[in-house]
């Protein structure tokens, strides 16, 4: 297999981790339809959406790179606006998306796995 060809492990990573979010957001989605219809609804379409990133992601399609990217500068710009309006955030809610941008930014074998 070429190298253009081939899944970065990294990728490989985010895959599992936003397929693993997007089983959770679905299980609560199916909870939530009990409980309040509209926030369970929306769960498990996020959910869906979510999957359908997964096979994105692990199939290469460069609409899922930038799906990923827009989503992480999503996550990254909510985090800033809590710290501006004094709400607690965890480390991890600036380093994941900053990390998660950097990596498929900088590393050339994400880019070319992409084609982007």
């Amino acid at each position: 297999m070429q190298m253009a060809n081939r899944r970065p492990l990294g990728v490989t990573i985010i895959a599992i981790l936003v397929a693993i979010g997007a089983i959770f957001e679905i299980i609560g989605g199916l909870v939530l339809l009990a409980v309040f219809a509209p926030i369970g609804i929306f769960a498990l379409i996020v959910g869906i959406v979510s999957l359908f990133v997964v096979w994105g992601l692990w199939t290469l399609k460069p609409w899922a790179f930038w799906l990923v990217v827009i989503v992480e500068v999503v996550h990254l710009v909510q985090a800033v606006l809590s710290v501006a309006r004094g709400q607690g955030v965890g480390i991890g809610d600036i380093a994941f998306p900053v990390v998660i941008l950097l990596y498929l930014f900088l590393d050339r074998n994400v880019r070319a796995a992409f084609r982007t």
